[in-house]
């Protein structure tokens, strides 16, 4: 079921004003902590209008619940936490949600079925369930919307559907955007599309006893470009590979196809989760151990070229990953130290062999998402205490 979410973003910016507000210049790191009467949170994103948004329990009667939440960081209402209104449950992914700079959300909800679906919304304004894949093979579980780009426009995701042969399979999806009005009020309403795997998938590849085929979207920018992941068979050598791919648009936005991007010397499985404006992609590869990776277009060409880049301290092994980039070619994510605790870092696009620490607290912590004001926001933890969450200014 589809409802119209409406178009009353204004509110939402002028809520928030400008990006010099008082609260952000006292310091370089915002401990943000929790929702009130909660007890844990993590960042996942934020827009260039200072608002970071992520995964939070919330209180309610009998206890608490896990929502999506969000903090504006600058202006009038600075520090004043939001949640969605509605339960992600138990199936929520962390890992999933961000926010456009017209002040749309994305995440997850808890589903009819017991099983996430894919939500969009704006602060103090009714949802829109953005629904599942439904096909004639299989049953529809659930849907995840992962990213939306700047402008609002796309959102990318997934949807999962369990096979009559017991086998489940995960769908990519985009949402496309339309503004319908109805007596002089816009309303936005989504549509989806399922996107194109190129013939590489084949069902067999098992994890803990189910045969898996997943695929999805990480990141989408203005462009319409999209990048993820999927898993491809190679029958010759009889084994499954992790691909890092990038959809770009065809018949003005209304199609999409997609290419595999090149696969980095020394590393079966390759993962593509964020993307800015330029073509830039960032993710990691992996094998027995996760390096952070960044995939750089040839602006002459509509070809990529992989770097994996360095990590701090300089390790052969742990597991460091980047999630998020700019359109500075500023790239967030984690490294992990010599005893596998994640500590939250940084690079840039256009000096590959410069990393830096975030400065995030905590004994473990991690930045899932970057803005062009270069605030990164992500989680710390500090011992066996709950996930906080923080941001950080790092220009």
């Amino acid at each position: 079921m589809r409802r119209g979410i409406t178009i009353l973003c204004a509110v939402v910016l002028v809520a928030i004003g400008s990006a010099q507000g008082t609260w952000a210049q006292k310091a370089k790191v915002y401990d943000l902590g929790h929702y009130p009467g909660g007890t844990w949170a993590g960042m996942q994103g934020i827009n260039d209008f200072g608002v970071a948004i992520g995964w939070g329990d919330v209180p309610i009667e009998g206890g608490t619940e896990t929502r999506m939440i969000g903090v504006p960081l600058f202006g009038f209402n600075a520090g004043q936490w939001f949640d969605s209104g509605v339960s992600a449950g138990e199936n929520d992914l962390g890992e999933a949600g961000g926010i456009s700079n017209t002040g749309i959300i994305v995440g997850n909800i808890m589903g009819s079925n017991g099983w996430p679906e894919a939500y969009a919304w704006t602060p103090n304004h009714a949802g829109v369930h953005l629904g599942r894949y439904s096909d004639a093979n299989g049953t529809d579980d659930g849907s995840i919307a992962i990213a939306i780009n700047h402008s609002g426009t796309l959102i990318v995701g997934n949807s999962g559907k369990l096979l009559p042969d017991g086998t489940v399979r995960a769908i990519p999806l985009v949402w496309t955007s339309k503004v319908i009005w109805n007596k002089g009020q816009p309303t936005l309403s989504w549509e989806m599309h399922a996107l194109p795997t190129g013939g590489w998938e084949k069902l067999g590849a098992v994890f803990d006893g189910i045969a898996l085929n997943a695929w999805g979207g990480w990141g989408v920018n203005d462009l319409g470009q999209i990048a993820g992941d999927g898993w491809f068979y190679d029958p010759v050598l009889d084994e499954w590979w992790e691909i890092a791919v990038v959809w770009n648009p065809i018949q003005n936005g209304k199609a999409w196809e997609v290419k595999r991007l090149p696969k980095a010397d020394g590393f079966a499985y390759n993962e593509a989760l964020g993307i800015n404006d330029l073509g830039e992609i960032v993710g990691d590869v992996w094998e027995e151990n996760a390096f952070p990776a960044l995939w750089k277009k040839d602006p002459k060409k509509n070809a990529w070229s992989v770097n994996v880049l360095p990590t701090t301290p300089t390790l052969d092994y742990g597991w460091s990953m980047a999630w998020g980039i700019n359109e500075l070619g500023d790239i967030v994510g984690s490294c992990t130290d010599e005893n596998w605790n994640g500590k939250a870092t940084r690079w840039n696009s256009h000096d590959v062999r410069t990393v830096k620490l975030l400065g995030f607290p905590g004994d473990t912590s991690n930045a899932f998402g970057v803005n062009n004001l270069g605030i990164a926001v992500g989680g710390y933890v500090v011992g066996t205490n709950p996930e906080q969450a923080v941001a950080t200014k790092f220009r």
